[in-house]
């Protein structure tokens, strides 16, 4: 069995990886890149996480709107980022957590920047 019909039978109803878009960032260092995290965070499907290889990211949970009822219209004309996704880094079926630390609220992210840098007075 090829990796696209593989992928396709364990894709059945399931469209997690196509319900969001996640960017790497830079890693915040001052004030001012954590007040930009902080921002990121009082808008509406954001999620700004840092994964297993201490990259930090920023998601937007929107669905692709290629979908049409749990099925990618444009499956055999994708781009090279969906055809490259397998299921061994699949959210669903995969090993594991894909993120050491996960932020969906300004006070989460407030909090970790006071417990884990040497930045004061943040606000």
């Amino acid at each position: 069995m090829n990796t696209n019909s593989k992928n396709r039978k364990l894709c059945d109803d399931c469209t997690i990886c196509c319900e969001h878009i996640a960017l790497e960032i830079d890693t915040p260092e001052t004030k001012e890149d954590f007040h930009h995290l902080i921002w990121y965070l009082l808008h509406k499907n954001i999620v700004v996480f840092v994964d297993n290889e201490d990259s930090w990211i920023l998601e937007f949970k929107t669905p692709c709107k290629a979908l049409n009822k749990g099925l990618c219209e444009v499956y055999e004309d994708r781009p090279d980022i969906c055809k490259e996704y397998d299921q061994d880094s699949c959210e669903k079926f995969g090993s594991g957590d894909h993120y050491k630390q996960i932020f969906t609220e300004r006070k989460q992210l407030i909090n970790w920047i006071k417990e884990n840098t040497k930045i004061t007075n943040l606000f």
